[in-house]
């Protein structure tokens, strides 16, 4: 009975959850944003092909804009798990956009992100924060271990001896649960490769080679059925107890995995509605007159309110 249980543990990554291969070596790693605005220009969203094809110049296009981020103010620092929520269109991509310095098309007119009490620059972002695209970016012939072995070769510093970059490697796999596909190719939708759940295990392994601080996760739950979905934020959670800061965006994640989290940002069109301990959120509602009803799940229910 216990060799079964340690083969259904290995394929599916359900023993030891609270074990690390590696933790963060480097300092406390605090994010502030204070009081951000936000708008975007709906004209510089439009293709210029799309403006040609209506036969207008690129300035006849009067824009609107918009309010992407009203006011935001957030604060969350290493060993935590912070889980912006909210409906599509909220603000959520919008805001790690802002924070990893990839907003584009829009312009921040008051407020400013901070890490560790230094404005963020790109440069301070590429040195200090992982972040983890919604759309997986993998060479879909290379298999799991050959993809990360790659990017080891160009990630890694030049000092890193082979002998530590292939330790660096089976550190990760071993981390994220990816023994099983290691030697299974990536693919993609024209080629046959590993799962969805694993493909998205392997975007972050790449980027948690090189051992950030700060992981940023845009969506990483879409498309991932509901066991696979649980386990990947066990593992997000277990990252930030290895001494990382980890800031995700869920859209209306299921009741299990929002007891997962550290902190809470409920965003409704740009706004935070709440922000604060997820198990705070309930009894915050409760006591303004919004209680929770029995076996709702807490995110859908105030999203909706």
């Amino acid at each position: 009975f216990q060799s079964i249980t340690l083969f259904f543990g290995e394929i599916y990554g359900l023993h030891n959850e609270n074990s690390l291969y590696f933790t963060y070596s480097g300092g406390c790693n605090e994010l502030e944003v204070n009081n951000l605005h936000y708008e975007v220009d709906t004209a510089a969203q439009i293709p210029w092909y799309e403006r040609l094809s209506e036969f207008k110049l690129p300035w006849e296009i009067n824009g609107n804009k918009q309010i992407a981020i009203n006011r935001l103010s957030l604060r969350v620092h290493s060993g935590q798990m912070l889980a912006i929520i909210g409906s599509s269109g909220c603000g959520k991509t919008s805001l790690l956009d802002i924070i990893t310095c990839r907003d584009e098309g829009g312009t921040m007119t008051s407020g400013q992100v901070l890490i560790n009490g230094k404005p963020n620059t790109p440069q301070l972002v590429k040195k200090s924060i992982a972040h983890v695209r919604q759309d997986d970016r993998l060479l879909p012939h290379l298999t799991v271990r050959e993809t990360l072995v790659f990017v080891a070769k160009l990630r890694l510093p030049t000092h890193f001896t082979q002998a530590q970059r292939d330790q660096r490697v089976d550190d990760v796999i071993a981390e994220l649960r990816l023994r099983q596909c290691a030697h299974t190719r990536v693919g993609n939708d024209y080629v046959r490769g590993v799962s969805g759940g694993e493909r998205r295990r392997v975007s972050i392994a790449v980027q948690l080679l090189w051992n950030p601080g700060i992981l940023i996760l845009d969506e990483p739950t879409s498309g991932l059925d509901s066991f696979t979905a649980h386990n990947l934020v066990i593992t997000l959670s277990r990252l930030a107890r290895g001494n990382r800061l980890v800031l995700l965006s869920v859209h209306q994640p299921r009741s299990d995995i929002f007891q997962l989290f550290d902190l809470v940002v409920l965003l409704s069109s740009g706004s935070a509605v709440y922000c604060g301990a997820a198990r705070d959120m309930v009894p915050y509602f409760t006591a303004l007159g919004y209680p929770c009803p029995r076996y709702c799940n807490p995110s859908d229910f105030y999203d909706l309110t």
